[in-house]
């Protein structure tokens, strides 16, 4: 479960997280398309987009600081958030706060809980295989003798990475290429963690699922005969208080 952050910070989190979020898929998707259209581009265009990506990584760094400094424990801020700084060191990244759905403590204890964990998980997957395929073709496109030249070569590799398969048709070369490929494997290989996790927590929840309708029929059963009990108990009390009435008493059960 998240450390709580304050107040102040909740308040500041409840007005911005929104918006945040949306200027993150603005920037995936300038940063996107100006590295994938990089060739076919005008000079103008490219430059717009370049802009675009600083003003929005501006504003993320703003709000790192911010958040840092209004939080409870600011530097402990830093540390039980990474992806806010990964957000700011690779804005691309941003998205992949949906992660943030697997620290929660009923990620998996509710239905619930695993159904907004597997839909952060799809979500994540996807985000994962476009961000480290755009990543990977910049990186790798102007590499002499790299086998990664367009998008679509990218796409096959990523896939191929984050599933560990590997089948070694698409490789980078270059030393920035490979280091997306190792951040890629590392959450490849977590996800699939993730999942595997959620999917045993489902099929455990099938097989006790009969077991807890039977716990709840016998909590029924009992809580009906502690009823029962219970009104025999009044009754006799009952016919005790009017046995041990007066005469008058019993026959004119109204008078006080």
């Amino acid at each position: 479960m998240a450390e709580p952050m304050g107040e102040k910070y909740d308040a500041y989190a409840k007005r911005t997280d929104a918006p945040m979020a949306a200027l993150a898929l603005i920037f995936l998707v300038v940063w996107s398309g100006r590295i994938i259209f990089a060739h076919s581009l005008p000079g103008g265009v490219r430059a717009a987009m370049l802009t675009v990506q600083g003003v929005i990584w501006a504003i993320f760094l703003t709000d790192l600081i911010i958040r840092t400094v209004i939080s409870k424990r600011s530097w402990r801020f830093l540390w039980t958030h990474p992806l806010d700084v990964i957000a700011v060191l690779v804005p691309a990244a941003r998205p992949l706060k949906v992660l943030t759905t697997f620290t929660q403590a009923t990620a998996f204890a509710t239905t619930r809980g695993r159904m907004k964990t597997m839909q952060a998980v799809i979500l994540s997957v996807v985000l994962l295989l476009w961000i480290g395929s755009v990543a990977v073709l910049s990186a790798e496109r102007e590499v002499a003798d790299s086998a990664i030249n367009t998008f679509g070569d990218a796409l096959w590799w990523a896939f191929v990475t984050v599933t560990t398969v590997g089948y070694g048709d698409y490789s980078p070369i270059s030393v920035q290429g490979r280091v997306i490929a190792v951040m890629m494997m590392l959450v490849g290989i977590a996800l699939i963690g993730v999942v595997t996790a959620s999917v045993a927590a489902w099929f455990v929840a099938l097989t006790s699922g009969g077991e807890d309708e039977e716990e709840e029929a016998r909590e029924a059963t009992r809580h009906e005969e502690l009823m029962e009990r219970i009104a025999e108990l009044e009754a006799k009390i009952t016919r005790l208080a009017d046995s041990s009435a007066p005469p008058a008493e019993r026959a004119d059960p109204e008078r006080q």
